[in-house]
This record gives structure tokens, C-alpha cells and sequence, in this order.
């Protein structure tokens, strides 16, 4: 079991060093033209896997959904807005109908990876969200890539915090139906490294007492979008979305809690700051 946990961490350490390395190099950069491509590039890659993964073909439907949505998005910087907003408490709608249906044991054929619908409904709200934390001041005093970086880590953290807690001490399943693996005791222990995290950098004044809340609300919903991916996957009884990255499987494996927590976490801001 040891020996097991330890391999299992070597195996992801190299992949997770260097996207690691890439994101901190990117946010240091904070050249927006660049964060831009890789955006577009991100949810190309979300997109190839869920079709790929898909039991329904793309149709002039799916097309016409597609471009309507990206059309509305950019025909004009005010409209945008309104527009991206609207967007995402659509988006944060789903994701708390979808915390509750867990909490209920509630399933349903709409969760599934031949929706292809929902597929780029979730896409575009995590890219929305990032698009929005890039451009519009929420927090003043604060750097927009800052704010962007803390977000990230956030989600981060919790995966980190959850599987080593989990992994080791870990008993208690606590939505067995869709994951036995995952554990209460991993999901404490993933929101205690953020909490560690968060109210350290606070303490520092890096962060605003705004931020550290919104935070602290908006983390459950990374383990909301784990459990999604794992109902997905549960349901067409494959392990990972893809294999693209090397010891963390597809994009999917690695970006679900945070197509979960981006949109959430732009919505509380709305309501709070």
C-alpha cells in the first residue's frame, strides 16, 4: 500500500513540475495575448476529449450552439460582460444543482458524456470565468494575475491536500456510488491545505479579507467537478479521460475541479466585492 502511494507519486511528480513551471512562467509573464492562445488552446483540447469520448456525433445543431455562444461573447466589450456574467450564474446554477443531486444521490442520463451540449455549455463557462478574472478588476489593489494565480493553487491544493490525506488515512467514503476511493477524511484534508494556504497570505496582507472568503466558499466545488468527471468516466468505465499528460491521464483529469470552481468563484465576487 505504501510502496504503491509512493510510485504512484513519483509517476505524476515529473508532469506536474513542469505544467507547474509553465502556468507560474505564464502568470509572470502576464502577457494577456499569450494567456489568450492558451485558452483557446485549453478548451480545444477539453473539447477533442469529450468528443472523443462522446456517443453522439457533432451535428449542425452543435455548431450553430457553439458559434452563437462565442459570437454573443465578443460582439462588443460592454455587451461581453453582461453577456459573460449572465453566463456564468447559468454555469454556477448547474454546478449547485449538481452539489445538491450528490448530496441527495440523485443520477441522471443528462450527466453524460454523449451530451455534447453540456460538454461545450461547461467548457466556455471555465474559459468565461478566466476570461473575466483577466479582465475585469474585481479586487482593488489587487493584480488581476495574482488574483488569477490564487484561484488556480486554490483548486490545486485541494486535489494535492485530498489525495495525500486520502490516500493515507483516508476511510470513509463519501459519495461511494460514484467513488469509493474518494474519502471524507481526503476532502478535510484537501480543504485544510487551502485553508492553511489562504489564511497564511492573508496574515501577510498579500490578499484582501474579500478574497480569502470568496475562496473559502468557492473551494467545495472543486471536489463538485471531481465527482462530475468521476460520474462521467464511472459511467463509461474508463479510468482517464485521455492520455496526454504522463501519470495524470487527459485534460479532463487535470482541469475538472476547476471548470467547477472558476465559474462559482467569479459569481460569489459579483455578489461580495
Amino acid at each position: 500500500m505504501v510502496s504503491e502511494f509512493y510510485n504512484n507519486i513519483l509517476q505524476r511528480l515529473p508532469a506536474a513540475l513542469i505544467l507547474v513551471t509553465f502556468l507560474l512562467g505564464i502568470l509572470y509573464l502576464q502577457n494577456t495575448l499569450i494567456i489568450f492562445i492558451l485558452l483557446i488552446a485549453t478548451g480545444f483540447l477539453l473539447a477533442k476529449e469529450w468528443l472523443a469520448l462522446s456517443d453522439s456525433k457533432i451535428d449542425l445543431k452543435l455548431i450553430i450552439f457553439f458559434v452563437t455562444l462565442m459570437t454573443f461573447s465578443f460582439y462588443s466589450f460592454y455587451f461581453a460582460k453582461v453577456f459573460i456574467d449572465l453566463y456564468l450564474l447559468l454555469t454556477s446554477i448547474f454546478w449547485i444543482i449538481y452539489c445538491f443531486s450528490l448530496i441527495l444521490n440523485k443520477t441522471s442520463s443528462f450527466i453524460s458524456f454523449g451530451n455534447n451540449y453540456l460538454g461545450i455549455f461547461l467548457i466556455l463557462g471555465f474559459l468565461f470565468g478566466l476570461m473575466h478574472l483577466i479582465i475585469f478588476s474585481e479586487f482593488p489593489g489587487l493584480n488581476n494575475f495574482f488574483v488569477l494565480f490564487v484561484v488556480l493553487f486554490n483548486t490545486v491544493l485541494v486535489d494535492v491536500g485530498a489525495y495525500l490525506v486520502g490516500s493515507t488515512i483516508g476511510k470513509t467514503p463519501l459519495f461511494p456510488q460514484i467513488s469509493p476511493n474518494k474519502t471524507i477524511e481526503g476532502l478535510l484534508g484537501g480543504f485544510g491545505f487551502v485553508l492553511i494556504f489562504i489564511t497564511v497570505i492573508y496574515l501577510f496582507g498579500l490578499i484582501s479579507l474579500d478574497l480569502l472568503i470568496i475562496s473559502l466558499l468557492s473551494i467545495p466545488f472543486a471536489f463538485v467537478g471531481d465527482y462530475f468527471e468521476s460520474q462521467l468516466k464511472r459511467e463509461k468505465l474508463i479510468k482517464d479521460s485521455g492520455s496526454l499528460i504522463p501519470g495524470h491521464g487527459g485534460v479532463w483529469d487535470r482541469l475538472d475541479s476547476h471548470i467547477a470552481v472558476m465559474p462559482i468563484f467569479i459569481i460569489l465576487t459579483i455578489l461580495v466585492v
